[in-house]
């Protein structure tokens, strides 16, 4: 059986994620130093730390992986948390912006630069490029969602820059959508951070393995044929009633 590229990735990041693991059970000064993380100067101070969350969530967002950038929200936010409730909007801005440079490259690649996509990756694109010229309305919340989730957002931005799709309109949704998803953080909603790093280093590896096995999953699942599944049981039901 073949694997694909997509699993070789999962295998590689769990593999990881596995001598992260070791490392931290063998050296207590790693431990600690990932414990403590939010209290080191580069994030007391606001300025560095702005900076490097804009250059963490840039770079996250550039990469053509799925990667788990959004611990530097927290680390950046969560000494300022108690201080001042706008600081969090700032730091939510700051990584949304970020994101945003990254996710803008994607929309060029569809534009003008279709020869860097995968033959795998590219059947997966013509789903989504077909999805949007059937249902050029959902396009807006399309895109929201995968800013806003885990999703890997080429799927939906490579195949917008393909069918040319407004880039301001592509631009404010997939901006909006990493803006909500930065604030949950930055916030620390539902101690969300608590799972990223910081008081407990067993929990925060964990919940690294949940992450990326949750995160394959998402990636593995057909959302167009979901959809359409979806919208087949809705007709069905409304045939009955």
């Amino acid at each position: 059986m073949k694997i694909k590229r997509m699993d070789f990735i999962f295998f590689i990041i769990l593999g990881i994620i596995t001598i992260v693991s070791i490392d931290f059970i063998i050296n207590e000064p790693h431990r600690v130093f990932i414990e403590n993380i939010a209290r080191y100067p580069p994030f007391q101070d606001l300025a560095s730390g702005l900076l490097i969350t804009f250059l963490v969530c840039l770079i996250g967002n550039l990469l053509p992986i799925p990667t788990p950038y959004t611990f530097v929200v927290c680390f950046s936010s969560l000494p300022f948390l108690q201080i001042n409730l706008l600081i969090p909007v700032i730091v939510a801005l700051i990584a949304s912006l970020g994101c945003l440079v990254g996710e803008v490259g994607g929309y060029f690649v569809g534009r003008g630069a279709s020869a860097f996509i995968s033959e795998e990756q590219s059947q997966n694109l013509k789903k989504y490029q077909k999805f949007l010229f059937e249902h050029p309305k959902t396009a807006p919340f399309m895109i929201f969602i995968f800013g806003f989730t885990p999703l890997n957002d080429d799927f939906i931005i490579i195949p917008l820059g393909i069918i040319k799709y407004s880039l301001l309109k592509t631009i404010f949704w997939c901006w909006f959508g990493k803006f909500s998803l930065m604030l949950v953080f930055s916030y620390n909603i539902i101690n969300i951070c608590s799972l990223l790093g910081g008081e407990n280093w067993i929990l925060s590896i964990v919940s690294m393995y949940l992450i990326t096995i949750i995160l394959y999953l998402i990636i593995k699942i057909d959302l167009i044929a979901f959809y359409n599944k979806l919208v087949e049981k809705i007709l069905k039901i409304r045939e009955k009633s």
